[in-house]
């Protein structure tokens, strides 16, 4: 299962998601999966969860900084960063 930060993390990207009125299906063509898989990802019961990649790639479709994915409201250094996308990997 997922950690509660993958959790957190998921949640914020399925938002901007929303926020940005972008359906699974369109966000899936997009990064180059099928649009099960992001509802897998998005859903708290299934272990899926996005590489660094997909996170990257979808930040730079919605013109969000990737720190302001990994901080929760906090101002990271490189290394507190570095930390965090560690902890979202594990």
């Amino acid at each position: 299962m997922k950690t509660d930060y993958q959790n957190k993390i998921i949640s914020k990207l399925k938002k901007l998601r929303e926020d940005n009125k972008c359906s699974q299906v369109e966000l899936a063509k997009f990064i180059g999966m099928s649009f099960g898989q992001i509802g897998n990802i998005e859903s708290f019961k299934q272990p899926h969860k996005y590489k660094l990649e997909h996170i990257y790639i979808i930040c730079k479709k919605f013109n969000v900084n990737i720190v302001d994915i990994f901080s929760e409201g906090e101002n990271l250094d490189t290394e507190r960063l570095i930390q965090k996308i560690i902890e979202y990997e594990r």
